[in-house]
């Protein structure tokens, strides 16, 4: 990871490592553009057609009379082609647009507003013909047939970055509702089905810390062959901070396990059906102090306001105080360990496998003291970390909610890897770099 730290006076560039990373193609004006979420391959199967959200403005959160144009660009001709239009979309994950299996080439589904709720819409590329489900979907089951959803009205008062504008429904505004949940939605029928609930989450294993404590379920996401997917059940401590549990479960809701419970379990990505990496704290002092709710009330909530303003996400202490690292994680009971012990990361960041070889992992960081945030591609065989760049992030957009995180995601031929980025003149486009040569090097 020796590689030359930028100049300041570099912003409108991106740092690449020698020339073995070349970027083979950038979304351009007018409007600007931004894929979504990193769990998801905006390439389709062929590996040509792009999948973008295009806006007009970016360095705000959205507002309800917001209309996003979504579309597609063939990455070898430049070509770009408007599908459809949505009023539901948040800067961390936009619409949940994405390719929808099986072939991942004829249809895409997204989610909308609609009448004054939020709905999710299957679009077929060719036709244009569409399909109108009364739930929006969070994460879609390779086969193309059923979704898990989380409840985004009620995400509107718990995680806001994370939400959609246009629907107030205060019902949903109670530390813990005995209807909120995941629920499975079948894609074909729109049939659905409450799987997994909130409050039986609250009541698994409770901990003091969870008395009165605002719940919620979010970030679920599916294996690679659809059997079983993962999930966080978190709750709002007094001092501001949340505590994380991470939990699997199978396809119906059924076989749930508590995966980790030490209070940080950040973004992760799923290696094999059985396995999944996430940035996490194994059980420490940390952690027990966030499970009792009398130390949370005493203690973390006189020092998190200094700590947060003295230590920044990719302050090395930081991380030597929560001990957080990337954690392998074998589901139902198979263990935990570092993943790489030997590596110093920058910090927290989206970190996915290469879905060919499962041999590469790709992920990023947050802003560097310098404002660049930094791509890297991990080699499981070898133990060593190689960095890809690093792109300059707009200060004045660092922990908003309208930030832009490089969100790394593989293209389905595990040889590309695609990023928002904001580092040419704060113009929110798309980059598709070629990681090719360096997974040959590394053979």
């Amino acid at each position: 990871m020796a590689t030359q730290a930028l100049n300041r006076s570099s912003r409108a560039t991106v740092k690449m490592v020698g020339t073995t990373c070349p970027i083979v193609f950038k979304t351009r004006t007018p409007g600007y553009h931004f894929c979504g979420y990193y769990d998801v391959s905006p390439l389709d199967a062929t590996g040509v057609r792009l999948l973008t959200h295009r806006v007009k403005e970016f360095m705000r959160m959205p507002k309800p009379d917001d209309v996003v144009e979504l579309g597609w660009w063939d990455i070898t001709t430049g070509h770009y082609q408007p599908i459809a239009e949505t009023r539901a979309y948040n800067w961390q994950q936009g619409s949940k647009l994405q390719w929808l299996g099986p072939d991942f080439a004829s249809r895409v589904i997204f989610n909308d507003r609609e009448d004054g709720q939020f709905v999710a819409r299957i679009v077929d590329v060719a036709t244009g013909a569409t399909r109108t489900l009364d739930t929006p979907i969070y994460t879609v089951h390779p086969n193309g047939r059923s979704a898990v959803c989380t409840n985004f009205e009620r995400s509107y008062f718990s995680r806001p970055s994370y939400s959609y504008s246009g629907v107030v429904n205060r019902y949903w505004d109670v530390p813990l509702h005995p209807e909120d949940g995941l629920v499975r939605l079948d894609l074909e029928t729109g049939a659905r089905d409450q799987i997994i609930s909130t409050l039986e989450m609250a009541e698994h294993q409770p901990l003091s810390s969870m008395s009165g404590a605002p719940h919620y379920l979010e970030h679920a996401m599916y294996n690679g062959d659809g059997s079983r997917f993962v999930f966080l059940h978190r709750w709002r401590l007094p001092s501001g901070a949340t505590y994380d549990r991470a939990f699997t479960a199978a396809d119906d809701g059924s076989g749930l396990h508590l995966l980790l419970d030490s209070g940080l379990f950040s973004h992760c990505g799923w290696r094999t059906p059985n396995e999944l990496t996430a940035w996490a704290t194994p059980p420490n002092l940390t952690g027990a102090l966030r499970r009792s709710g009398r130390l949370t009330k005493t203690v973390l909530k006189r020092l998190l306001p200094l700590y947060r303003r003295l230590l920044s996400p990719q302050n090395r202490l930081r991380k030597a105080i929560t001990g957080a690292n990337y954690l392998h994680l074998t589901d139902r009971g198979g263990g935990r360990r570092v993943l790489a012990p030997g590596v110093a990361w920058p910090g927290d960041g989206h970190c996915t496998w290469n879905p060919v070889d499962r041999r590469w992992m790709i992920t990023d960081s947050y802003e560097d003291e310098a404002s660049f945030r930094w791509l890297l591609l991990y080699d499981h065989h070898e133990k060593k970390v190689r960095e890809v760049a690093r792109f300059f992030s707009p200060p004045r957009a660092a922990g908003t909610g309208f930030r832009c995180d490089l969100h790394p995601r593989w293209d389905r031929q595990g040889k590309r890897i695609i990023v928002d980025s904001m580092h040419e003149g704060e113009a929110r486009q798309v980059y598709v770099l070629d990681v090719s040569e360096m997974l040959n090097d590394g053979a």
